[in-house]
């Protein structure tokens, strides 16, 4: 597996994945497959499905993928960017319980170097206080995270109402959403050319191995195979 393309700030990365399986995992990113070559296979709870030529996996969906004997294309989305967006509204991505197979018309979001991904705003609708929160979020990806109390005292919401409030806007929870951003940050950094080890302190993990096992979780592959690239 290698990581073609990653573009932090418009939420995306792109992979090329040949002769591989994962085990079953899930990830907050939207992922789009497509074979390049060949055709691919991909389990859920709800069931097999072989012979495909996309898909599309809603945020959070537990899945097993097999490209054996074929060569895919994948595509991350980040479900607050604008392309996540743009997915989540036109394939009612946020009430799905499983994937969508061969999806008639659906064309790669990236070819030969040259992305093509909607233009579209970033937030529609956003609660204000949340986008508040994630602004703060951002400009402080490095070292610890901030203090729940810190983010509710910003805006004036308690603990257990911001809590609720940031899940039913984005989809994930507050911890979440900053394990998110600070892997993001560190694979921009480890593309830069810094060590895993390095980018995982800097952006406060507590080790390599830690990182290592969110970057698992959000992509269903070690950090090691997927960067070497």
């Amino acid at each position: 597996m290698s990581l073609e393309l990653f573009n932090i700030g418009q939420g995306y990365a792109v992979f090329t994945e040949s002769d591989y399986e994962t085990r079953r995992h899930a990830h907050y990113a939207i992922e789009i497959v497509y074979a390049a070559t060949g055709v691919f296979s991909i389990s859920t709870r709800h069931g097999e499905y072989h012979q495909l030529e996309n898909v599309i996996i809603p945020s959070n969906l537990p899945h097993r993928f097999s490209c054996l004997n074929a060569t895919c294309q994948l595509v991350f989305l980040d479900p607050l960017s604008a392309a996540g967006r743009y997915f989540v509204r036109l394939y009612q991505l946020d009430t799905l319980r499983d994937v969508l197979v061969n999806v008639p018309g659906l064309i790669p979001l990236y070819r030969e170097e040259k992305q093509v991904l909607p233009d579209m705003n970033n937030t529609p609708g956003m609660d204000s206080r949340i986008l508040h929160c994630m602004e703060m979020i951002d400009a402080r990806l490095t070292g610890d995270n901030i203090p729940l109390a810190e983010l509710s005292a910003a805006v004036c919401l308690s603990e257990g109402r911001l809590s609720h409030l940031f899940k039913g806007e984005t989809g994930i929870s507050v911890h979440q959403y900053m394990l998110w951003k600070k892997m993001l940050l560190a694979v921009r950094l480890s593309r830069e050319g810094h060590s895993l080890t390095a980018c995982a302190h800097y952006v406060g993990f507590t080790d390599s191995s830690h990182f290592n096992r969110v970057f698992y979780r959000m992509f269903g592959i070690k950090p090691f195979f997927a960067l070497k690239s």
